[in-house]
């Protein structure tokens, strides 16, 4: 593929995914914007580099939210953090309170009580909700992400909603 192709072929690229991973990337820093845009940028180089090994077997999607997540995974271990690291937000759907928490973290308002509320989690859990109702990937996407089966995905987000709603109501 020339130059030219290549080029215009990552623009799309980044145009379609750039606000999932921002978004992504944002709520596992603590909603800190800087950080998070500098973050973005770091993971779409990494992108860049490797975007003629991608492997068309994968979804593009798929491929960009590996390289977020092990970026991340990189910065915090590097970084030897002196706080929390903010974990993934699996399994927020059902009932009331949570999809009013999902629509205040989308307003800007409440991030750390949406946060608050997800700490309760285990990793994968966090993880499988925020893709699927924060991001909006859908579980057969987080299933390829993660290596799982689609019904196994679906019971992780099902009990992680479960967990979530007796710890906080």
């Amino acid at each position: 593929m020339d130059k030219y192709k290549l080029k215009k072929e990552f623009e799309k690229f980044y145009n379609s995914h750039v606000d999932k991973v921002y978004r992504f990337v944002f709520f596992r820093v603590n909603c800190n914007k800087e950080l998070a845009q500098d973050l973005v940028s770091e993971i779409f180089l990494k992108a860049m580099e490797h975007f003629t090994d991608y492997d068309e077997n994968l979804s593009k999607s798929a491929w960009i939210m590996t390289i977020s997540k092990n970026h991340l995974a990189n910065y915090w271990r590097d970084k030897k953090p002196t706080s929390e690291i903010p974990e993934d937000e699996d399994g927020l759907a059902e009932g009331f309170w949570l999809k009013s928490a999902i629509n205040s973290f989308k307003r800007e308002k409440n991030k750390h009580e949406l946060n608050s509320f997800l700490e309760a989690l285990d990793e994968e859990s966090r993880e499988i909700v925020t893709f699927h109702y924060i991001l909006g990937y859908s579980y057969a996407e987080i299933a390829s992400m993660r290596g799982m089966t689609e019904t196994a995905v679906k019971v992780a987000s099902h009990r992680a909603i479960k967990k979530l709603y007796t710890n906080n109501v």
